[in-house]
């Protein structure tokens, strides 16, 4: 390789290394809210939002909420999300709540699958 190339090479190491790294320290800093804290964009508490279904754009039924997440015990700032497959694979991920609508008993994602696959796994 040449010197310029073996560069490059090594800087999108670098890089690829560091968004690693940013989403695992995401992910790892985060806590599991308690049951009686209120979510504020949807004005339920935790308890409510445990196990609740979670719909694509289009209605269908895509996961569960399995646990609200955040950075302490009264801060909630994401869904862990159980997919069922349905495109969105097979595993938990970690979601922002800006992604999520709720209508009425119903919530919704508003990411893709594509954007979903994007985001990191719970551990």
């Amino acid at each position: 390789m040449t010197a310029l190339r073996t560069k490059t090479f090594h800087v999108a190491l670098l890089s690829a290394g560091l968004f690693a790294g940013a989403a695992f320290a995401q992910t790892a800093g985060l806590v599991d809210v308690d049951d009686n804290v209120m979510v504020p964009p949807f004005n339920v508490t935790v308890d409510d939002l445990d196990d609740m279904d979670v719909y694509d754009a289009a209605g269908t039924e895509i996961g569960e909420i399995e646990e609200v997440v955040g950075t302490d015990a009264n801060t909630p700032t994401a869904f862990v999300v159980d997919f069922d497959d349905q495109g969105y694979g097979d595993e938990e991920r970690v979601i922002g709540l800006e992604n999520f609508a709720m209508d009425g008993a119903r919530m919704t994602l508003s990411l893709d699958a594509a954007g979903v696959a994007t985001l990191p796994v719970d551990d």
